[in-house]
């Protein structure tokens, strides 16, 4: 069964880089289908709290930003759109709604979603498209960069933790990127052994292991600096929230990397 990607477009300056991952992940993966989906917020969700009523005139200077914004990407869209390879079909999908519930809605139907990494400044419509599409699909996130421009899945660095959501971004990675030349598990440690996930031997995937502190300090960026040590173009790790409801903290790590990430990261719930 040929597989389906659901590219989530928001900022035109982001738009190329990540239609670009996710033409390279549909070649990895087998993928038929790339949709394109950009999300119109309702005028209502857009203004201050500072802003008692919504106008007409407001209204509609905020669908014209939103349409500008719409069209800008759809540019880039097009563009690109005309080098994609025989084989992949991508559509161009444009929809007036809540960007939450329609990610959570279309990447059900989808087997990875791209997504583009979030300003650190920007806690709007690539924040809640981002939640949603970690902790209410089910279904592996590739995050990426703005500005990625490279080729990766040829070298994986894995951020290993022996629980089911680690297990799962695993599963997906070993789906996304089969024919990847150099795989690395990079596992913390306060001291124990570590050894090589049982997924990946059961798999019979050879991989490289490396043990890594937990100390002071951050432990994504030990995860980062390490994974560019080892020259790896992709990360893969488990997504992680403190609490069930999506609006309370992420795991210090999954919050470490959709901040700071500056290469491509597959993430799952």
């Amino acid at each position: 069964m040929a597989g389906v990607i659901l590219a989530v477009l928001d900022h035109p300056a982001a738009a190329h880089a990540l239609l670009d991952a996710a033409r390279q992940l549909a070649e990895q993966c087998g993928a038929a289908r790339i949709n394109a989906l950009v999300v119109r917020a309702p005028p209502e969700t857009l203004i201050s709290p500072s802003e008692e009523v919504l106008t007409g005139q407001r209204e509609e200077y905020l669908r014209t930003v939103e349409a500008g914004r719409a069209d800008k990407v759809r540019e880039v869209f097009d563009a690109w759109s005309a080098t994609v390879p025989a084989g992949i079909k991508a559509d161009w999908i444009d929809i007036d709604g809540i960007a939450e519930l329609l990610v959570e809605e279309r990447g059900r139907r989808a087997d990875y979603i791209v997504v583009e990494q979030p300003s650190r400044s920007d806690y709007g419509t690539s924040w809640h498209a981002l939640r949603a599409a970690l902790f209410a699909t089910n279904r592996p996130v590739l995050l990426v960069p703005a500005g990625q421009a490279r080729p990766f899945g040829q070298s994986i660095a894995i951020a290993w933790r022996d629980d089911e959501r680690a297990t799962r971004a695993v599963l997906s990675a070993l789906r996304a990127f089969p024919k990847a030349a150099s795989r690395f598990v990079l596992a913390g440690t306060r001291g124990a052994d570590v050894v090589l996930p049982p997924i990946l031997v059961e798999h019979g995937v050879t991989a490289e292991l490396h043990a890594l502190p937990i100390a002071g300090g951050p432990f994504g960026e030990a995860l980062l600096r390490k994974a560019h040590e080892l020259g790896a173009d992709v990360l893969v790790m488990g997504a992680y929230e403190h609490h069930p409801l999506r609006e309370l903290l992420l795991g210090g790590v999954t919050r470490y990397m959709l901040s700071h990430a500056d290469l491509p990261v597959l993430l799952q719930h």
